[in-house]
């Protein structure tokens, strides 16, 4: 069975859109809004059996030097009773994190088994001609070439196959940290990377999967706004951190349309840089705004246990699966899902 909405969940969303120090009336309508498309799909094809969750593990995996990524178009459930159709980068929406170094070469092969259309790759970090490495990739062929990254950071990736936002709109979409080559000033106890993306979705077919709806997207109407492809994961299965710790969190925003707010509620960033570089250093910062196709990299240092929601502050979208916890020490956690 797939994850059912409770009444000690409604209750938990409300009391963290309470925490903060904006208008709730649009927040919750939201948030009742979500919980509609979540019924109303279950109950028009409740003998659905849930896809494989659409879950990116939010830890900075190793520095690597070779990528290679695959498009396949696969079925995968993105928020309770929802499965959708989406485009990917090696099977998830976003695309795997990637782990790069500053001014090491990155030997790079997108191979195109999507058996459906071309696609392409854009590496934001990247210093290349669009005329000669960002162009279509037809089914069945790929490309290979290598890059150095010149800069640290937090960056996109994406297809750029037209109509761009259609692609981006489907998945195609990830992130790719670049280390910074003489390191950071301190070394973080967790490093956690979170792309904030939207999904536009039309009515669910025969079999009860959505697929992208285009008119939403042009639009900027998304049905989820969410942290790494699964609707409000991160409430169930929260990020962790011991008291005093330093916590590295690198956003990307992904969008393609929305800007992200990204808030941690309950505490400030003692450190702050925007697109993720060491250079561009911000102290006490307590919202920090992130376009699509950007990133930032922020740091807390949290004394007290507790529960500590992450968030988008563009609260028109927080209720559409933009919120997750940062749990601090070992409080007691919300019963926010039932099974």
């Amino acid at each position: 069975m797939g994850h059912q909405f409770s009444d000690s969940r409604r209750g938990f969303l409300k009391t963290i859109a309470a925490a903060s120090a904006v208008t709730l009336t649009g927040t919750l309508a939201e948030v009742t809004r979500a919980e509609q498309l979540h019924t109303s799909a279950a109950g028009r094809r409740a003998d659905v059996t849930p896809a494989t969750p659409n879950k990116l593990s939010p830890l900075l995996p190793p520095i690597t030097n070779e990528i290679v990524l695959h498009t396949p178009h696969v079925i995968r459930e993105i928020a309770p009773a929802t499965n959708a159709e989406i485009w990917t980068f090696e099977g998830s929406a976003p695309g795997p994190i990637l782990h790069v170094m500053e001014g090491e070469p990155v030997k790079f092969t997108l191979i195109n088994d999507s058996g459906m259309m071309g696609h392409s790759i854009d590496f934001h970090a990247a210093l290349l001609p669009w005329n000669k490495y960002y162009q279509m990739v037809n089914p069945g062929e790929e490309l290979s070439f290598t890059w150095t990254p010149p800069y640290p950071g937090v960056f996109m990736y994406h297809c750029g196959t037209p109509p761009v936002l259609l692609h981006l709109g489907n998945g195609m979409h990830g992130t790719i940290i670049v280390e910074p080559k003489n390191g950071w000033a301190e070394k973080a106890a967790h490093e956690y990377v979170l792309v904030q993306h939207e999904y536009y979705l039309g009515d669910p077919d025969a079999n009860g999967v959505r697929r992208g709806d285009y008119v939403k997207m042009t639009q900027a109407k998304p049905d989820f706004v969410v942290f790494n492809g699964y609707a409000n994961q991160y409430t169930e299965d929260p990020l962790t951190a011991e008291p005093g710790e330093l916590v590295r969190l690198h956003v990307c925003n992904a969008g393609p349309s929305i800007y992200s707010a990204f808030h941690v509620i309950g505490t400030l960033f003692s450190t702050a840089y925007a697109d993720g570089n060491p250079a561009n250093k911000q102290i006490g910062m307590q919202t920090v705004t992130i376009p699509p196709g950007g990133g930032y990299t922020v740091e807390v240092r949290i004394p007290e246990e507790g529960l500590y929601p992450f968030v988008t502050h563009n609260f028109a979208y927080t209720g559409l699966g933009a919120l997750g916890i940062l749990k601090v020490g070992n409080p007691e956690m919300p019963t926010v899902m039932q099974h």
